[in-house]
This record gives C-alpha cells, structure tokens and sequence, in this order.
C-alpha cells in the first residue's frame, strides 16, 4: 500500500506520465499521456478486473474482445440514411467526480475511500487520460448509462444505434430520418435533435458540430472509416491505391528509396510517440494489407492480387540481401528457407528440407507438381556446379520412388558439359534451375510453376533439360 500511496500521491507529477501531441487526419492535434512504467503496471492489472467486471451492452464495440470497427459497420449495411456523430474532447470529459461516482454507485457500490483511490489510478490532473491502460474501459463504462438511453431512443424511431468510442452511429431504412435524431435546415446545415442532444448534454457529453454527418443512401456512407452502401462494409478506394502506389514504387525504385519517398509525401512520423522508431517501409505494407484483409477478407481477389505482390518483393528483398552476403555456408541454408517461401507464394505444395536413410542423405528441398514428386538440389558456390554435383543429385532421384524427378538448381549455373549430360540421360528426369530463372520470378516476370511446367515439357519432348527464363519471356512475346 506504502508502494501505491507513493505513486499516486508521493512521486512527482510531472513524472508519471510521458506527454506528447499527434496530428489528427482533420487537423488540430490529440494530446496522448502514456504512464510511466510502475504506474502503467499498476493500471494494467486494474484493467484486468475491470474488464472482469464490466458487461458491454449490444451497441458497444469499442475496446471489446471480437468487436471491431467492421462488426460495427456491418450494423449500418445498406441503409436509406446514416447518421455519424462524435462527441467533443471524450477522454477529458470524463473526470475524476465522475469515475469516483461510477464506482461508489451501483453494480459497483465501492466504499468511498476505496473508489477515490481507484479513481486517483485512472486519472491524470483529474481526467481521464487518452494512453492509459485503464481509459478505454472506464470510458465504456462512464458510457454505460448513455448506450442505454440511446439504444431506447433508437428503437422508439425504428433505428439502429451502434458506438464505438466517441464515434456515435444512428441509421434507418426509413425514407425521412426522424427529426428527433437530426434534421437538414434550409441552408443545408446538419442539426441535431432536441432528444438526442437532450440526452447526451444529460450524460455530461457534447456534440462536435463540425463531425456531424447525416447521409442518404445515393452518396457515400461511412461507418467508423468504412463504407457500408453494399452488402459488406469497404475501404475507401484512395486506401487500395495508396498500397498500389507504395507496392509499384518498391518494385520500380526499391525499397530505400521507396520508404523515403512514402515518409516525404504522408509524413508517417506525424502519428506516432516521439520515443517510438519510425517502422519500416514493409512493416507499413504489412500493416495496411492487414486491415484490408480484415474488411475485405483473406480471399477477396483485391487482397490476394496486393497480398501476393508483397510476399514476391519481401522474397526479392531477401534473395537480393543473400546476394550480398558472404557466409556461404548460412547462404545456402537461406535459400533452401527462401525457395520454400517461393513454392508456397506460387501454390505449389512444397516439401522443406529433410535427411533421410541411414547414411543421412540431405535433400535440400522438394515439391509435387504434375503427379511427380520432384527433388530440388542447390548449389550456390563461387564456382559452376560441375559432373559430380549432378550425379549427387541423380543417385537421389534414382533411390527414390518411380514417380520422382529432380530439380537442379545451381544459382550460378554449370560447366558446359553439364547439359548434355542430363541430354544424354533416357530418364528424363531432371530439369535445370539457375540464379537468373530465380530472379525472373521473384520480379514478377513469369509464374513459377509455370516455368516448371515449360522446362519439364521442354525436356520431355526436346529432350532440352534447361530452358531458361528470359527464352520462355521472349517465346510467349511470340505467340
């Protein structure tokens, strides 16, 4: 107890919490106050009971476990009208009176001295600060009362109510919105109702008038970010372009020169903590197609196409690195890792690297296509890959199954007999792979199992065992 008393009431204010301003995408800035590490702790476990204790009511969706802005915006599809309202400086709006009071009353009913010191956790200069652990659920709380009276006032007109944060969302399939809620005047301006505004001044809230929107179902609606004119909710269209547009300069400029391009135009530092390092131009990517994916969905063709792209030039990126690198020995390891990444991006069903016999013969790497079992070998050395590292591979293939092939995969390529030696082999059964048909894929050029499937036909009936990629780009640039 002597512990909490010292940092709540002991230690010096201005140390508790760390400070900082971010920019909002309206303009102005948000004021974010993160507690330092004891104090942040102590909030920590305090929010673990809360959250423990605290009961959402249906239109809630902020800071819920499995709630999220899409299950928000799912509640608004296809509406005649939506309503957006945001309640002005909703953090600081909830005082130290106020939580004190929300755990002296019922369900609660905490002894006085008890909800003060509880109180005295959650706030900062007797607010509730916009950072701390315990803010998102006391304000869910705070809200208890206010969700209540809305979801009522909702239903009296035949609405929907949903709230996440202090983003508050009305919508009907009515053709007039009810005046209670808002209403267009005759110069166009948005005023909200005498029964809504009533009762969030009641629950010692107030309206931004600036963020009040009231939209028919012939224009763009928009539920926490999302669109939700459809059957499902989406992404504005400037979002998916913005990660075409980053995704296209990374593989036209690189990724250097790309993320200095991205932190010039967007400013990306201007949202984050001051202490916080800037992340990485992948880690951006990874990011925005995450959320895309949680809207859109895993296997939404916009997905997969950018989601595809950015695991090719993260391969790219990588193979490009192993290039430079001088641990040959860790090099090769890499490249098995890297060419496994590469059959799973193109679908082909991959087998990773394994020992098998008594004698413990590597096989580095293997993957089914066509109803054959292929065996791949690598080589990346100083030097071409000669007889031998064929023959290595060729007694491989020839112990295992009837239906296995091999794959030889020798990053900088074979002496010049090497080819006429596979030429020469009645099997047919390996095909040859270097560094440069690598480098076609991971840029996007051609599709690897449709390589794969060019150099096994080419071999089959040509009885050609390398047919490389550059010769396959000019050949279908022929057809």
């Amino acid at each position: 107890m002597d512990k909490l008393n010292y940092y709540l009431y002991v230690s010096p204010r201005a140390t508790r919490y760390k400070i900082f301003k971010i920019c909002k995408r309206t303009g102005g800035t948000r004021e974010i106050s993160v507690p330092v590490t004891a104090l942040k702790i102590i909030q920590q476990k305090l929010n673990q009971v809360l959250q423990c204790v605290y009961r959402p009511r249906p239109p809630v969706y902020s800071f819920i476990h499995d709630h999220d802005i899409v299950k928000n915006a799912k509640k608004h599809l296809r509406r005649q009208y939506v309503l957006n309202i945001d309640l002005k400086d909703f953090f600081p709006s909830i005082t130290f009176p106020r939580i004190r009071g929300l755990f002296m009353a019922k369900p609660y009913k905490l002894n006085p001295a008890v909800a003060t010191v509880l109180a005295q956790i959650c706030c900062f200069n007797s607010k509730l600060p916009q950072g701390a652990p315990t803010s998102p659920i006391v304000s869910n709380m705070i809200c208890s009362k206010l969700d209540n009276e809305l979801q009522r006032l909702a239903r009296k007109y035949n609405c929907r109510y949903t709230r996440y944060a202090d983003d508050i969302t009305f919508s009907t399939l009515k053709f007039v919105f009810p005046p209670a809620l808002a209403a267009i005047d005759a110069a166009g301006k948005i005023e909200v109702g005498d029964e809504l505004e009533h009762i969030i001044l009641d629950n010692w809230f107030a309206v931004n008038p600036a963020k009040v929107k009231l939209r028919k179902r012939n224009v763009c609606q928009v539920v926490t970010g999302l669109i939700v004119n459809n059957k499902s909710p989406n992404v504005r269209r400037q979002y998916v372009r913005q990660i075409r547009a980053m995704l296209h300069a990374w593989e036209k400029y690189g990724m250097e020169k790309a993320q200095q391009e991205f932190l010039n135009n967007y400013n990306h530092y201007k949202n984050r903590a001051p202490f916080k390092t800037a992340p990485k131009f992948e880690q951006i990517i990874n990011g925005k197609l995450g959320f895309l994916r949680m809207v859109i969905g895993e296997n939404n063709p916009v997905h997969l196409r950018y989601w595809r792209q950015f695991k090719r030039l993260c391969l790219l990126e990588d193979y490009e690195e192993l290039i430079k690198s001088a641990n040959a020995r860790r090099r090769g390891y890499l490249l098995e890792n890297l060419l496994n990444r590469t059959f799973e991006l193109y679908e082909i069903p991959a087998i990773p690297s394994f020992r098998r016999n008594k004698n413990g013969e590597q096989i580095d790497a293997g993957f089914d296509m066509g109803g054959w079992q292929y065996i791949v070998e690598c080589r990346w050395r100083a030097k071409r890959a000669g007889i031998r590292d064929l023959d290595g591979l060729d007694g491989k293939v020839k112990r295992s199954g009837k239906s296995t092939k091999g794959c030889f995969l020798s990053i900088n390529g074979w002496s010049k007999g090497l080819p006429n030696l596979v030429k020469q082999n009645p099997d047919k059964a390996i095909i040859l792979m270097n560094g440069d048909d690598l480098h076609h894929v991971l840029r996007g050029n051609v599709n690897l199992q449709v390589l794969l499937e060019a150099k096994n036909r080419k071999l089959s009936l040509e009885s050609e065992p390398f047919y490389g990629a550059a010769q396959y780009i000019v050949d279908q640039k022929k057809i």
